[in-house]
């Protein structure tokens, strides 16, 4: 008998730099985009979870990244609840908003609450936000980002997903 595959989610909190696509190279930031993610986690008081900035080589080594982003907060749990997760990242980062309007002020990037859902068997997440979620996001400039994978019932397409995503950063 093969396992049961479920839909899961997860969130985090992503601050990255402003630019353009560009052929060959990915995303160039834009000018006075360029920030030290050190700056930012000291500034919030928050250790990210993943950070990088411009100039730092990629996990292939054959590159570079064209851009500086940190990334905090992540919430794994409910597996099928996004709105609890973006909550408890709203909550977490609530008494972080005036320094987050600063490093808006000072740097050219963009603030996102990221959702990425994996469904499995049609089973979608839930997805909802609430007043405290969207005051958070207003208060902060940050957008509301869902980056969704839907995935074959297949068990060992969940397990190449998890490789690629772990290749990818």
């Amino acid at each position: 008998m093969r396992p049961k595959v479920e839909t899961t989610c997860y969130s985090y909190f992503n601050i990255c730099s402003e630019g353009e696509i560009q052929y060959g190279k990915g995303l160039v930031a834009a000018e006075n985009g360029v920030f030290n993610p050190d700056d930012v986690t000291e500034l919030l008081g928050t250790e990210p979870h993943w950070k990088w900035r411009a100039g730092d080589p990629r996990k292939d080594g054959a590159s570079t990244y064209g851009f500086s982003s940190w990334s905090a907060c992540r919430q794994d749990t409910p597996v099928d609840d996004a709105h609890e997760q973006c909550l408890a990242i709203a909550r977490i980062l609530k008494d972080k908003i005036p320094a987050l309007q600063q490093i808006k002020r000072e740097y050219n990037v963009s603030l996102q609450l990221v959702i990425v859902p994996v469904i499995f068997n049609e089973k979608p997440p839930v997805l909802f936000f609430d007043k405290e979620i969207i005051d958070f996001c207003h208060a902060t400039g940050a957008e509301i980002g869902i980056d969704t994978y839907v995935c074959d019932r297949e068990p060992w397409l969940r397990m190449l997903f998890c490789r690629l995503r772990k290749y990818r950063r």
